[in-house]
Formats: C-alpha cells, sequence, structure tokens
C-alpha cells in the first residue's frame, strides 16, 4: 500500500515545479525500485525447488504493480506466449499480482497435472483481484467444491448435451433472419462482412432467449444498455493497478461508480425478467434458476455473476471461437468448396431437409467442425488457461509442484508448438481433425479447457458456430481482400481479428 501511495504522490500530488518528464523519471525509477525488492521477498518466501533440490524454478521477473497479471498473460500474451517460453524454457512461473502460476507447454505436463481435473480448485478470482471478484468471483466458472456443485445443478439444465440439440430449429430462425438485417442494412449488401462486428451480438441474443425465453424489444433494449457499462468494467478489471486491492473499493472513482450502477442495473434486470416469466406461466431457465435462489440452494449474487459469465463474458469467448473461423475459410477455397460437398451430400440422402439440416449441425465427425476445431487450435481463445490448483503435489518438468499452487496452460504452445502436430502444424489443415481420434488428443489440444469442468455452453456454442457456418458457405463465398489482417484486435482479452473478408453471394444457393 505504501507503494502505491508513493507513485500517487509521484503521478498526481507532486510539486508543480517537477516537470511532467521528470515526474515520470522518477516514476520508473520507484517502480524499478519497489518491483526490486517485491521481486525479491517473493523469490525467497515462495521457493519452487527442483526434485533434487539443486535449483529453484525459472521465473519472471515480477514488475510493480500487477506482475505480469492481465495484460501479461491476456492482451500481450500471444508475442509472451513465445518469448517467456523461450527465456525460461518449457515449465516456468510467472506472477499474477503477487500469486504465483506456473506456466506448462508440453502435453506431458498437461496430463500428469490434469487428470483428476475434477478435484481442482480455480483460483480465487482468477488471480485477477477485486474487481474481478466484484464482476465474477462467484460465477460458475471461477468456483469449486460443493459450491461449483450446487450453482451447477440449477444452472447447467438448459446447456446439457441433449437439450442443446433441441435448439437447432431455434438457433437455425435467428441465424436466417440476422443475415437478411446484414443484407438489408450492413455492408453485407456490398459483399463485406467483419467477423466480429457483424456477427457479434447473434449468439448472445440466442443465449439469451435460451435463458431467458422470447424478449420484446423493451426487455432487448434495457440489456442492450446494460452492455457497455459491463464493458468498459471489464477492460478496467484487465488492466489490473489499483483496482487488484480490496481497499480501492472506498475510493470515489468513476470504476466504483459505474460498477454500482451495473449491479443495481443487472440485478433489477433479471429480477423483473424472473417475476415477468413467473406471471405468464412461462416455462423459461431463469424461473428455475431464480427459484433456487428462493430455497435457499444458491445465493443470488452467484446466480447474476453466472447469468454475466453466460451472457457479457462469453459474448467475447463465442466470437473469439466463430471469428477466426470465417478468415481461415477466407483463405482456403477448397475447405470452403469440401464443406458444401459435404452438406451436399447429407442432404441428398433424405427427403426431409430438415431432419438432414439438424443431423448435420449436431454431428461432430464431419469436415465442418474439423474446420472448428482446427481454427480453434491456431488461434486458441485466450493465450493462458484458468488457473487452477492440483490438490497434491505434482512433479512436471523435473520440478515439484506443491499442492494448492495454481497453475495455467500455455495455449499455443500446445496446440501450436506441440511436435505432435507435425511439420504443417502452423497450417491450416482440417483433416487432421478426422485421422485421430479424440481420446488421442485429449491433453494434445486446449479449447474449452480439461475434464468434466469444460465451459457450461460448449454444446449450444458449437451448434451455433456449425449453423453460421454452413448458411455463410451454402450462400456466399469467401475470400480475403487486400487491407484482410490477422493481427489480433490489441483491445480485447479473448483474441479477435479486427477485418473485414469478402463475403459474395453464390449464383446457386447450396
Amino acid at each position: 500500500m505504501l507503494a502505491f501511495f508513493t507513485l500517487f504522490w509521484l503521478g498526481i500530488a507532486a510539486p508543480l515545479s517537477l516537470s511532467s518528464r521528470l515526474r515520470g523519471r522518477l516514476y520508473d525509477v520507484v517502480v524499478d525500485i519497489v518491483s526490486w525488492i517485491i521481486n525479491r521477498c517473493l523469490l525467497f518466501t515462495k521457493p519452487i525447488w527442483s526434485v533434487d533440490g539443486s535449483r529453484t524454478i525459472p521465473t519472471c521477473e515480477y514488475r510493480w504493480p500487477n506482475g505480469q497479471g492481465d495484460v501479461g498473460k491476456f492482451l500481450e500474451g500471444e508475442k509472451n506466449s513465445e518469448s517467456w517460453s523461450k527465456e525460461h524454457g518449457h515449465v516456468f512461473r510467472i506472477w499474477s499480482g503477487m500469486t504465483p502460476e506456473i506456466v506448462v507447454t508440453h502435453p506431458e505436463h498437461v496430463r500428469a497435472i490434469f487428470k483428476d481435473s475434477d478435484h481442482h480448485t480455480k483460483a480465487t478470482n482468477n488471480d485477477a483481484g477485486w474487481l474481478m471478484g466484484e464482476l465474477l468471483g462467484k460465477c460458475l466458472g471461477l468456483i469449486s467444491g460443493t459450491p461449483w456443485r450446487d450453482l451447477h445443478a440449477v444452472t447447467s439444465v438448459p446447456f446439457t448435451h441433449k437439450k442443446a440439440g433441441t435448439y437447432i430449429p431455434q438457433i437455425t430462425n435467428a441465424v436466417e433472419k440476422h443475415f437478411e438485417e446484414l443484407e438489408r442494412n450492413g455492408d453485407l449488401m456490398n459483399a463485406r462482412i467483419h467477423p466480429v462486428d457483424d456477427l457479434r451480438f447473434l449468439p448472445f441474443w440466442v443465449v439469451a432467449e435460451i435463458v431467458y425465453g422470447k424478449l420484446d424489444d423493451t426487455e432487448r433494449e434495457t440489456m442492450s444498455a446494460i452492455i457497455p457499462v459491463r464493458e468498459e468494467l471489464f477492460k478496467r478489471m484487465i488492466q489490473g493497478g489499483i483496482t487488484r486491492s480490496s481497499w480501492s473499493q472506498y475510493l470515489p472513482t468513476e470504476t466504483n461508480k459505474e460498477l454500482r450502477k451495473f449491479k443495481r442495473q443487472w440485478a433489477d434486470f433479471n429480477l423483473g425478467i424472473y417475476l415477468a416469466r413467473k406471471a405468464s406461466k412461462e416455462d423459461a431457465p431463469i424461473v428455475g434458476m431464480y427459484e433456487a435462489v428462493e430455497s435457499g440452494s444458491i445465493t443470488s449474487e452467484a446466480l447474476l455473476q453466472t447469468l454475466d459469465e453466460m451472457l457479457f463474458a462469453n459474448l467475447d469467448v463465442t466470437m473469439g471461437g466463430l471469428s477466426w473461423n470465417l478468415l481461415f475459410l477466407a483463405s482456403d477455397a477448397k475447405v470452403q468448396d469440401a464443406i458444401r460437398e459435404e452438406w451436399k451430400a447429407r442432404r441428398t440422402e433424405t427427403q426431409d431437409t430438415t431432419k438432414a439440416w439438424e443431423e448435420y449441425i449436431a454431428s461432430s465427425s464431419t469436415l465442418l467442425n474439423a474446420s472448428i476445431l482446427e481454427s480453434g487450435r491456431l488461434k486458441p481463445l485466450a493465450a493462458f488457461s484458468v488457473a487452477q490448483s492440483a490438490p497434491s503435489d505434482r512433479v512436471v518438468g523435473g520440478y515439484r509442484i506443491p499442492a494448492g499452487t495454481n497453475i495455467i496452460v500455455d495455449t499455443h504452445a500446445l496446440n501450436i508448438g506441440n511436435p505432435y502436430w507435425g511439420e504443417d502444424g502452423t497450417r491450416f489443415r482440417p483433416a487432421r481433425f478426422l485421422e485421430h481420434k479424440a481420446l488421442e488428443m485429449r491433453y494434445q489440444f486446449w479449447r474449452f479447457g480439461f475434464g468434466p469442468r469444460q465451459c457450461l455452453g460448449k454444446y449450444v456454442v458449437d451448434l451455433l458456430i456449425r449453423a453460421i457456418l454452413v448458411h455463410l458457405l451454402a450462400n456466399y463465398r469467401l475470400s480475403q481482400l487486400e487491407t484482410t489482417s490477422w493481427d489480433k484486435n490489441p483491445e480485447t482479452w479473448i483474441a479477435h481479428p479486427n477485418t473485414e473478408i469478402c463475403c459474395e453471394r453464390l449464383r446457386a444457393v447450396c
């Protein structure tokens, strides 16, 4: 805390006679000194030794106030994946705040750690500090043990594999209407599509209506008004700094003001939806969820944060899973044609086109699904996985990792640099996922996580992505523009492109 106030004085309250340039230099000097002191203390108090006791684990230097933090892991994760491994090797340690996280990069490390992932404990607030806790610290994805089992029993009901299949007609209708709107009012009329901006809210509204039932215009407008407030809070959380500390809640900051506003609006919206659906006797999942709160099975805060996770947090996650598919397909006309032919073949197998469509979208053994997996392999949603700890000591890369130590997976190293994928591991080749059994690839590839605690909405998300891609390929031909960029949007924590591609109507619709 002393460091915070020292730097506050240098940055804001230092004498006006000091030029901004001099204050900047003094600030950097103090940060260097504070960082060096804390780094030495952390290395001394939190050693991790090799099995033979001859050396300690390679460690990134702590940098005040975030360590490597969410900026290092997510906003700059793709770059740091390569540089950290190059400097420190295959197993090393970073700091998220002052909490250590062990980074693993090889499939044998992943297997040794995640073999009992159902007994793991998720890191408190994902090691991101107080503001993260206020937004998502009690959501399903960041809790463990009995609280997780109780919350999962209530909130997973509409997202099971069996239930997800029943949403295909609803998803299909939403996709068709969305593209009709893009043709009328979007840049699609000019044969252009932005994979993120043009498709971003399609999955969002589908999931919202799965949870809440059919939304009227007023309810949609209310939700739409909440989105930008929530997004700005999450951006602030990723930056870390003062919001990592719980005492920052007492400061008269704009962040705290917006946090209170968001919480109030989000609670009011969900309670209003629940009361409306209950009064109309509509069988919407939100009713059962709130009844679980009233019975004491789960807390209101846990439910509200899990609803946030389903909708706002997964707004970015779903687009990360969808958007890169369009770029990869635009870069490979042969794969596009092969998927079109695959769908035509399935459709001609039966006179019931609706049944053929639903079976094709539900199938996980198609080239379509393989292309989605291949896109997810080459462009992981996040550069590093959610932090979690094993219940017992693990030996990884010659180091003994104590029980309770948080561990993260370097997804770029596992998904791309992994020798398992062969000499063409950096190339988009979806057929590779048809050449291997899923069990064989279990620890070779990260997408939704490992074990039974994978993403709650993964079945619905996969159906959404498949439906959107087949609609696109059945009606349009994708290609790259001269201006198409493969760079990650630097402002998003999940990997998103920020570019347009060509999307031309096919003369004959498949």
